[in-house]
This record gives structure tokens, sequence and C-alpha cells, in this order.
């Protein structure tokens, strides 16, 4: 059963790249959901080597250490599929407070011989009410934790963006596993401005007294994570770190997509092209935060090597992407094996 799988999975996955890559996107997420509805997502799943290395890290039990990124279940509406194949955890999103349709298409351009993507999506996604009630429609089919990506909307300005933020943390905060603070797009304008010294102090501060509150009002817990920028200069990221540890947040996911690459189209890079960069980032990460920030390594994990790789350079747990667009469950499989090794 398990080469039958392979090889349906095999034959999808090079058919589907005939089309446009976001069309090639939509088509996907919707036959894991046909299948899903069928009854027959177990026939594809790899349940069986994803609860063999549950582990607690801080106030959440992760039923494994493989989890998806951000930006590939935009609205919420796949994640407990996603949970039915196998990972551990999912972060849906990035989600903002109203709808917006991102930028111009075509936005996602695939370069397979390099097993590569550049996207230039813009937080295009359906809005905070949407998401919500996806996520309460579907989280008792989800035995996983749930993060929520969240950022501000593209015409919000950027002295203002902290109340996007907020407004966004009532919305999740009670659904939510943890919440990842997304500053580091390249794809929103102006985005990547929040992480200036003075624009980020104020934001941590503003969405650590909200956490507190949250916290007091539902007597409840939620992680916040902030995820970095594989560009920041090393005396940036330095600075990044110390302000994000002094306003008590959780730990950080590295990485996000990177601007600097020699591909015709504009937007951010992730796949293969990606994994130095980001595996660079997350080792000077590794010796700046404290030991009890969580470490979640993302990018430019496309083989169960990149998965060793992560964890021997100290990450908790590792989110796939363009890995699993590129060779889909058999990734995951292999991710699994390595994560309970």
């Amino acid at each position: 059963m398990n080469n039958f799988r392979k090889l349906i999975e095999k034959f999808f996955l090079a058919f589907i790249r005939f089309f446009p890559a976001e069309f090639s996107k939509n088509i996907t997420l919707k036959s894991l959901k046909l299948l899903y509805h069928l009854r027959l997502i177990k026939f594809f799943s790899v349940q069986q080597y994803s609860n063999s290395n549950g582990v607690v890290l801080g106030n959440l039990f992760f039923k494994n250490r493989i989890g998806i990124a951000g930006g590939l279940d935009k609205n919420a509406e796949y994640f407990h599929i996603f949970g039915s194949l196998g990972f551990g955890f999912i972060e849906v999103g990035t989600i903002t407070l109203e709808p917006q349709k991102g930028n111009p298409k075509p936005r996602i351009f695939r370069f397979p011989h390099d097993k590569t993507l550049v996207n230039s999506l813009g937080f295009n996604n359906s809005g905070s009410v949407k998401a919500l009630a996806n996520i309460k429609k579907n989280k008792n089919k989800f035995d996983g934790i749930l993060g929520v990506s969240i950022g501000k909307s593209k015409n919000t300005k950027t002295k203002n963006a902290w109340q996007d933020y907020l407004h966004l943390m009532d919305y999740f905060f009670v659904v939510a596993d943890y919440l990842a603070i997304n500053i580091s797009s390249p794809n929103t304008e102006n985005l990547r401005e929040l992480s200036s010294d003075e624009n980020l102090e104020f934001l941590l501060k503003k969405i650590s007294q909200k956490k507190i509150q949250l916290e007091k009002m539902h007597e409840k817990h939620t992680s916040i994570f902030l995820k970095l920028s594989p560009d920041e200069t090393d005396s940036n990221l330095e600075r990044i770190i110390e302000i994000s540890e002094r306003n008590n947040l959780d730990g950080f996911i590295c990485s996000n997509t990177t601007t600097k690459h020699y591909y015709p189209k504009k937007g951010g890079m992730s796949g293969s092209g990606l994994s130095e960069k980001a595996q660079s980032l997350q080792k000077k990460v590794a010796s700046l935060k404290r030991e009890s920030s969580l470490l979640i390594a993302s990018g430019g994990v496309m083989s169960a090597e990149n998965v060793q790789e992560r964890f021997s350079n100290s990450a908790d747990l590792v989110q796939l992407y363009t890995g699993y667009i590129y060779y889909g469950n058999s990734l995951l499989e292999d991710a699994l094996k390595v994560s309970s090794s």
C-alpha cells in the first residue's frame, strides 16, 4: 500500500505541474478536501509515524515535531485535513483583519530544476471573520497544535499596525495554540519596517500587554512567536531578539522568504535556494536567544538531511512548505522518521 501511495502521489505531483503554480496549489487543496470527505485520505496518510515522538514544549503538547508553515492554508480551511495526513502542528494564515485580494496574478513562480519557488502573494486571504468561522467549524476534527499567523493589512499605515495585531489577537487568542507575528513577509509594502528598533519595541510591548490581558480574561495561555526575515543583518537580528525577549515572546520562527535571489521574478524565494540562508539564520538565533525560547525551523527544508540538520542546530520543531509542494507526503514521512529517531 505504501508503494502504491507513493506511485499515485508521484503521478499527481507530475501532472499538476503542467498548470500554473497557484492554480495547481488550489486544485491540490480541493483534491485533499474531496479525499477527506470521501474518507479516502487514510490511504495517503503517514499517521503510523506521526504519534511516536510526542513532546511537551513550553505549555504545548506536540504529538510530533513536524508541521506545516504559514501560507499554505491561508484561510484555515484545510488544517484538520493536514492533521489527518500526519502533521503534528499546522500554522494557518497569514490572516489580516479585513479580506484582501493580495498582489496581481501571476504571483507564484516555479523553478523546478532548482526545486525553488518565488512568490509575491501579498497576504491574500478571506479575513479574520471567515478564518475564525473556519477554525471553529473544524477544530474538533483536529488533534494537533494550531498556530495562527497574523499580519497587518496592506492599507494599514506602519504607525497604526499595532492596532491590527491587537484586534487579530482578540479574534484568535482563544482558538489558537500559538500566534505567529508576521512582520517579515517581503510582499506587503512597508511590512518589514516593523522590525526597526522603535517600531518593534512599540509593537511587541503592545502585544505583550494584550497577551496578559487576554490570559486573565480567558484563563488560557497562548504562545506568541515572531517570524523572522533571513535578510536581517547580524546587528539588526541581535536587537530583534533582545527586544522580543524583553517583551516576553515565547519563541522564533526561522525563517520567512528572502528577496535576495537571482531569479527573474519579483517576490520572496523559498525552497532549495533558501536552505543555506535559513539555516544560517537559525544558528544565529539559537546562539542569541534564551534557552527557554522555542525555535521553529522553517524555510528550505527539502529532505530528510535538511530536517536532521535543523534538529542538530537546536530547532525544537520543523515546518515544511515548498519541500512539501515538490515532494508531497514522501517528505513528510521522511521528516517524521528523522524526528522520531
